[in-house]
């Protein structure tokens, strides 16, 4: 079995060890990965997937394994996602129930020091005058 992730699609990748007198040799860089195991509420079982910690946080922030396979399009899933799409929108369009929405972060707001907050109030009473 080939050392991929099912999320992020990366895999192991060559490259040289240079040493002090720069004679260079092959080596290979291996991704991170690790087998976890992720619960798909919709389907009701348990998927194992070996993920690498990038593709482990990319399933975190997206709230889940669910939520990240239906907000991505089949286009940009590695083909064993696309086939728990294919399952959890067949079970979906059966119980007729709408799909699970990606969740939405909140607009980012820049931070202001107050410092900051006093200048631009101060040049607001400036023009007012």
């Amino acid at each position: 079995m080939p050392r991929v992730c099912q999320v992020t699609n990366k895999k192991t990748q060559v490259g040289m060890n240079v040493s002090h007198s720069h004679r260079r040799t092959k080596r290979t860089f291996k991704p991170n990965l690790q087998t976890c195991k992720f619960h798909s509420d919709i389907l009701g079982r348990d998927f194992s997937l070996l993920l690498s910690t990038a593709g482990l946080r990319t399933l975190t922030k997206h709230g889940g394994l669910d939520q990240y396979v239906v907000s991505k399009p089949v286009s940009r899933l590695t083909p064993d996602m696309a086939a728990v799409k294919k399952a959890i929108e067949k079970k979906l369009s059966a119980t007729k129930k709408p799909a699970a929405k990606p969740v939405k972060k909140p607009a980012h707001k820049p931070n202001k020091s107050a410092r900051l907050i006093k200048k631009t109030a101060a040049k607001k009473t400036e023009t007012k005058k």
